[in-house]
């Protein structure tokens, strides 16, 4: 899939592997809304309206159709309990192409995302935005964060991390930190250097050059044998995991607070996870949101 949600093929770019380089700067921003005391008086009653885009690997709008008996969200009856009880609007703009999510974070017209944090946070920032995550949404099975898993073929003599020294690799595009970012860190800290790497756009296609014998090893979301294009031909006990990336945010309901106040921000996220747990709509799936985990991404 297309940056996870499309079944269309793209062409593989092919380069020397190095060492991602971290910025300048050492202190890696927290992408996280920071806590913020509870208030004692009554929650506010007036109005708050925000334009939100969504691109959801889990949602019926958004995901693509060869994981339809899986992608069942559907975010109508949080939309009406946000408006009726916390006088909350939240007017959703439905992206299926992670593309056309990142040219509306360029055109600087929405207050807020609901996707992949990555998929905002590492674009130019060219209208002065400042994103944070004011929850995380949990998956089918409760889980809110995921991560880059490195596969290779059940049948390999590869068995750990290590083994990918002097091998062929398969990653994801700069776009996709688990894929990518992530596990080129986690090689370059123990100073592992494969022989070779390809860039592809999605797990479905990763998978298949491991499959197609074109790499020993493939970089894939730790959904993709269940909640990807790649369910259609491959199956988990073709496959074993000799590593693991480090836990980040699955789907992230980030603000920009360029535009949205502190007071505004910690509101939306009260009423978010009010409207989670126990009390959570049905069509949502799993627990709903909960409060967004520390994750502060070191940038190439």
């Amino acid at each position: 899939m297309k940056s996870y949600i499309t079944c269309i093929t793209a062409l593989a770019a092919s380069c020397l592997l190095a060492a991602p380089r971290l910025a300048a700067d050492s202190a890696v921003p927290e992408t996280a809304l920071p806590p913020v005391p509870a208030a004692d008086k009554d929650p506010p009653r007036n109005p708050l309206v925000l334009k939100i885009a969504v691109n959801d690997i889990y949602c019926t709008k958004t995901a693509c159709s060869c994981i339809s008996n899986i992608a069942t969200r559907s975010y109508d009856q949080l939309l009406a309990q946000l408006k009726d009880q916390h006088h909350i609007t939240l007017k959703f703009t439905y992206f299926m192409e992670i593309f056309d999510l990142q040219n509306a974070v360029a055109g600087g017209k929405f207050d807020g995302f609901i996707c992949k944090p990555w998929s905002v946070l590492h674009l130019p920032n060219k209208n002065g935005a400042d994103f944070k995550r004011v929850a995380d949404l949990c998956d089918p099975q409760d889980q809110p964060m995921m991560s880059g898993v490195f596969l290779t073929l059940a049948d390999s003599s590869l068995h750990a991390l290590t083994d990918v020294q002097g091998k062929r690799i398969a990653l994801g595009q700069p776009d996709s930190y688990e894929k990518n970012q992530s596990p080129l860190a986690m090689l370059a800290a123990k100073n592992i250097k494969p022989a070779s790497q390809v860039t592809y756009s999605s797990c479905g296609e990763n998978i298949s050059a491991l499959l197609d014998g074109k790499v020993d090893v493939a970089v894939v979301s730790s959904y993709a044998l269940t909640a990807s294009c790649a369910v259609d031909f491959a199956k988990p006990d073709q496959f074993r995991t000799i590593g693991e990336t480090a836990k980040m945010p699955l789907t992230s309901f980030l603000l920009d607070m360029h535009k949205i106040s502190l007071t505004d921000a910690v509101r939306l996220q009260r009423a978010l996870l009010a409207v989670s747990g126990d009390k959570v709509p049905k069509d949502l799936t799993g627990k709903g949101f909960v409060l967004p985990a520390s994750w502060k991404p070191e940038t190439p």
